[in-house]
């Protein structure tokens, strides 16, 4: 499988963003939002830590005073969603080992081995919680989901490149606080799952420092907070998030 390094997942979600906007630049490609949209960056797993990452280089264009020298994208609000901490997946995986060698196995081989992707019950475990199909996930939806995963394997991230990288490197040590959080537009949400296989309740504490908020939400639901049956928990607390936002 090809690596790619967190710069580029960082780029490659910085263009987007640039091209939601509908300028001359992006006349032919336009989704009708308009020279300016309103965006609201929403990142669940690995996609919340490339969030932080690319928070960093957004924040990194702007002055002391928070004034942005880089006016193409307007930013309305952050939503991070069983992220990966800023410390990354190590000190979890460390803290699984110490707790439960079954646990840390599991996530082990179903990641570094990539036996998620043909083990139906390891793969329910994970991600969507449960043995059977009581958390609305069939075996029929499990065998889809890890379709997409397979193909996702083509391309992984680097995580030699990542050790070096980590939003954990540049945060305040006394409050564990993001150098970026006084710029944020509004007050972001961090959102953790009760049930949650892979990120830890340190691991949710630890973002929800990072983003300068005092606590995270919790909801009932697995890690895969957007799918089975519980999907309602999640989408019901990003809901009455976005309801605050200015």
């Amino acid at each position: 499988a090809k690596k790619v390094k967190i710069d580029s997942h960082v780029k490659d979600l910085d263009s987007f963003l640039r091209g939601l906007s509908d300028d001359d630049q992006n006349k032919e490609f336009g989704l009708g939002l308009g020279g300016n949209p309103e965006i609201v960056l929403i990142g669940h797993s690995f996609g919340g830590l490339t969030t932080m990452k690319w928070l960093e280089t957004f924040y990194d264009k702007k002055d002391e005073k928070g004034h942005d020298h880089d006016d193409g994208i307007n930013l309305l609000g952050v939503a991070l969603l069983c992220s990966v901490p800023p410390s990354g997946n190590g000190p979890m995986t460390l803290r699984y080992l110490i707790r439960s060698f079954s646990d840390s196995w599991k996530i082990t081989v179903g990641f570094a081995m990539k036996k998620a992707i043909n083990d139906k019950e390891l793969c329910r475990t994970l991600f969507f919680g449960g043995s059977d199909d009581s958390n609305g996930v069939t075996d029929e939806d499990i065998e889809r989901y890890q379709g997409y995963f397979e193909r996702d394997t083509v391309a992984t991230i680097d995580l030699t490149d990542l050790v070096s990288k980590l939003p954990s490197l540049r945060v305040d040590k006394t409050s564990g606080k993001a150098q970026f959080v006084d710029f944020l537009p509004s007050e972001p949400l961090v959102l953790g799952a009760s049930d949650d296989f892979i990120v830890d309740k340190e691991g949710l504490d630890e973002t929800s420092s990072y983003m300068g908020l005092d606590a995270p939400v919790v909801v009932d639901s697995p890690h895969d907070v957007m799918l089975g049956g519980k999907w309602k928990n999640g989408a019901d607390a990003v809901l009455s998030w976005l309801n605050k936002l200015p």
